[in-house]
């Protein structure tokens, strides 16, 4: 005798079940997404024992038929399908047929419905798939459905078992109708739990929506287009300088309104994001992506919350290209200010007197100096150093060479503006500020930040930093657009061994460095270097070995290749942290800093930050004012 046999349905029912309905939230999923697919404009949640009492859905949609109640709960019956082809189309949350099926046979199910077209409401009452009865009844819409699940996996006590505490499960029905909520913005939206309303969102915009779920204080939406796709990013520019929360990223991705969790999807997102800001920043918001249905298949999970794109490369580079003008248009690097909690620790008081101190302290030395100084005096010191005839390349040493631009380590003098700027920058009689026609610099210390006052805002920047954003901007724009750099001839050519290397190797390497405007040949075993960018201030020996010694390491063979590469050289060839500027290459430094304008002048290539903007309505915030 045979040992293979065909399972009984009340079996195999509840295997279906499993799969789509795993936990109390997956059942309140089915439920709305079957709400929106009727056009509901009203859908009222309400939820008993976090779920497995009650969960209950009511909208105002188009409703269901009386000659249809039956087969709701019936397995693949639907009316948002009908053949194959359908398959590859489909424009609706549900399509299998299988929601109410699964939902039935762990549960009590009561419906109620009615289409506007049917003059009585009628209810039916099913017991783990079982229809007990199918009655008429009153409902409070025009048309509209109202669903019941009670005592939720009752006849399933293994499923209950592999349940998370109760308030893990209870998180998860509220962000199950979160990510309802956000998405579908004109659309009514209560939430009551153990009969307590916890949500009344009435319909808004999508930023309005954000800022009421997620806390964000400000969205902004940004769209970008390709073909038939669309990226719409809406999240929150705030970039915070706090430790703490650089890794709670709080971000939804839908594709074409549906919610889906998908690792590649994110990876993307998340490393886009990296490539600018490093490790910190915080993704706060929703991303859309909208592409034809025909082109997306959400047939591969039981739960729908995974697709398959049919242009998978094209959706990447979308993405990429969206989150990187986002950034560059709307991020800005800005002190972490929050007094809205009443109720603050001492380590926050701590830290709020610390930003009291700073603030005050460079408020004084700024007055100080503006007092005592009446006229501008400016000191200018500049030296030049020769470039060694010759230099024999031995990677990982370290370079005895003198630098072959003009140096850095000069004196400055900072003195004060004239009288007529001074009461523009500061007008105490009116307390209010105007647009100076210029950057004015206000202090400079440690040879390593200064403090510029531009567009009624202050500036503090870092000078390492800010050089490197400058180049790296240059180099950018010099080496996508085929148009060298502006360059400088050195009086003696710069001369470096690279016998025994990769002639290919070579080659290419000459042809990157002509690209971002050096003048550079293989002449025997030398290659000959005859001018360099104008832009790099820092040891041209130092980035050129430390460049030539990462590309024979290297693969170039890809975009993301070469910025990760210039962006080194950046790194290399910029102003240190040390180098002592006079005020004029300050001024100038930050003038070419607000140029850039294919990156995003506020951080630099690692992620770290270049500069962060106070504004005066931030100070107010600093000292409770406002």
């Amino acid at each position: 005798m045979g040992k293979i046999k065909l399972l009984p349905e009340e079996v195999f029912s509840k295997i279906a079940a499993g799969e789509v309905i795993e936990k109390p939230s997956n059942a309140l999923k089915e439920l709305i997404e079957n709400s929106l697919d009727a056009k509901a404009t009203i859908i009222n949640v309400r939820i008993i024992g976090n779920g497995l009492k009650l969960i209950e859905v009511r909208d105002n949609g188009s409703g269901i038929y009386k000659d249809d109640l039956p087969l709701v709960i019936q397995r693949y019956a639907t009316s948002k399908i009908e053949n194959e082809k359908d398959l590859l189309n489909i424009q609706t949350f549900g399509f299998r047929g299988e929601a109410l099926f699964a939902i039935s046979r762990i549960s009590l199910l009561q419906i109620i419905s009615k289409p506007l077209d049917q003059p009585q409401a009628y209810m039916l009452i099913s017991n783990e798939g079982n229809i007990e009865k199918i009655e008429e009844t009153n409902f409070s819409y025009p048309s509209g459905t109202d669903i019941k699940v009670l005592n939720l996996f009752f006849n399933t006590p293994v499923r209950k078992k592999f349940l998370s505490a109760e308030k893990n499960e209870l998180s998860n029905l509220i962000n199950t109708f979160k990510y309802f909520a956000l998405i579908n913005n004109e659309t009514m939206f209560t939430l009551h739990i153990d009969d307590q309303l916890k949500y009344n969102l009435i319909p808004s915009t999508l930023q309005a929506r954000i800022k009421q779920l997620l806390g964000s204080k400000e969205i902004v939406i940004e769209t970008t287009e390709i073909d038939k796709y669309k990226v719409t990013l809406a999240l929150c520019p705030e970039y915070k300088y706090d430790q703490k929360v650089y890794s709670q990223n709080n971000f939804f991705v839908y594709v074409n309104k549906r919610i889906v969790f998908m690792n590649d999807i994110d990876k993307v997102i998340v490393g886009s994001f990296k490539e600018v800001l490093g490790e910190r920043g915080k993704i706060e918001g929703v991303i859309c992506i909208d592409c034809p249905p025909n082109e997306v298949d959400s047939n591969i999970h039981p739960r729908k919350t995974e697709i398959r794109f049919l242009k998978p490369l094209l959706v990447k580079n979308l993405l990429q290209k969206a989150i990187k003008n986002f950034i560059n248009n709307n991020l800005i690097s800005k002190p972490l200010i929050d007094f809205e909690d009443s109720q603050k620790t001492k380590t926050e008081t701590t830290k709020t007197e610390s930003w009291y101190k700073t603030i005050n302290l460079i408020a004084q030395k700024v007055e100080e100096k503006l007092q005592s100084l009446s006229s501008p005096s400016i000191t200018t010191n500049t030296t030049q150093v020769e470039s060694k005839l010759e230099l024999k390349l031995e990677p990982k040493t370290e370079s005895k060479i003198e630098k072959n631009i003009p140096s850095l380590n000069q004196a400055k003098t900072l003195e004060s503006q004239p009288k007529v700027l001074q009461e523009k920058v500061f007008n105490k009689t009116t307390q209010t500020t105007e647009i100076p026609p210029n950057p004015v610099l206000l202090y400079y210390w440690n040879n390593c930040y200064f403090l510029i006052h531009y567009d009624n805002s202050f500036y503090i920047v870092d000078q390492h930093n800010a050089s490197e954003r400058v180049i790296y901007s240059r180099l950018l724009e010099s080496y996508f657009s085929g148009r060298g750099l502006i360059s400088q001839n050195l009086l003696i050519p710069l001369k470096i061994e690279i016998s025994g290397f990769d002639k290919e190797k070579i080659d290419t390497f000459i042809e990157l460095l002509n690209k971002i405007g050096f003048r550079c040949e293989l002449q025997g075993k030398f290659l000959v270097i005859t001018s360099h960018p104008v832009i790099i201030k820092g040891d041209l020996t130092e980035g050129v070995r430390y460049l030539f010694e990462k590309f024979e390491d290297s693969i170039i063979d890809s975009e993301d290749a070469v910025k990760e590469y210039l962006a080194t050289f950046a790194c290399k060839t910029a102003i240190k942290k040390g180098d002592k500027l006079s005020e004029p290459e300050i001024l100038s430094l930050f003038n070419d800093l607000l140029s850039v304008t294919n990156v995003n002048p506020y951080f630099c290539p690692h992620g770290r930050n270049v500069m962060i903007k106070l504004t005066f309505e931030d100070i107010d915030k600093m000292f409770e004012r406002g």
